[in-house]
């Protein structure tokens, strides 16, 4: 479900709109008066709200990732996990790399338009796993982006 989500992103909207359209209007009719015409009203006009921010969210994102192709950068999280427990081993940091020859430059960036913040680093490559790494569970904890992970 998860995989289809992400090939069909305004197809998953219409599905999680419709889904949050019922669930309104059941909560709407019960606690109101019970009329159906006012429950799937309030719930049209709530639920409206999910399908705008919904939209500018994908809509943000997809700019986001064409400016950073066009720059042949990619949106990365770095963490560090051989830090002590509890401190800096469960943040993921944010930021646009730029590949290089046997390197990465990795510029922090903290809000979802990726505009740079802090200073670069210059990554070093010494091994390129042969697959995707599988992030789960606790490893997720801080790991906030848009379609990341498992």
């Amino acid at each position: 479900m998860r995989t289809w989500a992400r090939h069909h992103p305004y197809a998953a909207l219409a599905v999680g709109y419709i889904v949050f359209f019922l669930i309104s209007t059941a909560i709407w009719l019960a606690f109101h008066d019970g009329n159906l015409a006012d429950a799937a009203a309030g719930a049209g006009m709530n639920t409206l709200v999910y399908w705008l921010l919904a939209i500018f969210h994908i809509r943000n994102l997809r700019r986001t990732a064409a400016r950073l192709r066009a720059r042949g950068q990619v949106r990365v999280f770095i963490r560090y996990p051989d830090s002590r427990p509890g401190s800096l081993s469960a943040i993921w940091n944010q930021g646009i790399a730029t590949p290089a020859a046997g390197s990465l430059e990795f510029q922090p960036a903290v809000y979802d338009n990726l505009e740079a913040s802090g200073r670069p680093t210059t990554l070093r490559i010494h091994e390129v796993q042969p697959e995707r790494r599988k992030v789960t569970g606790k490893d997720r904890k801080y790991l906030t982006g848009f379609g990341y992970g498992p």
